[in-house]
């Protein structure tokens, strides 16, 4: 089972995926303002890829967006990809 852990400071935040107490990817942002996140990387670690574990950190960090009441800005091309193509997550681009 994916376990999705979140840290966050007062100036970045790290969403790492977990599987089996092995990290398997990671997405990072920083914190342009209280209320925007800017994604910068999303990353899955070799060996895990095709198992829709980018997608799942990309969505994690939509549902804290959501609930904290920010908006995203995905310069990381995976995330923008993910979030620009589909209606559901306009509301959280800023």
């Amino acid at each position: 089972m994916l376990i999705i852990k979140h840290t966050e400071s007062e100036r970045s935040g790290i969403f790492e995926a977990w599987l089996n107490d092995v990290q398997v990817g990671e997405l990072t942002y920083q914190r342009a303002t209280p209320e925007r996140m800017i994604i910068d990387h999303t990353r899955v670690f070799e060996g895990f890829e095709g198992q829709g574990i980018a997608r799942q950190l990309v969505m994690a960090a939509v549902d804290f967006a959501r609930q904290n009441a920010r908006t995203i800005i995905p310069v990381c091309s995976y995330a923008r990809n993910v979030l620009t193509r589909t209606h559901d997550y306009k509301d959280i681009l800023a």
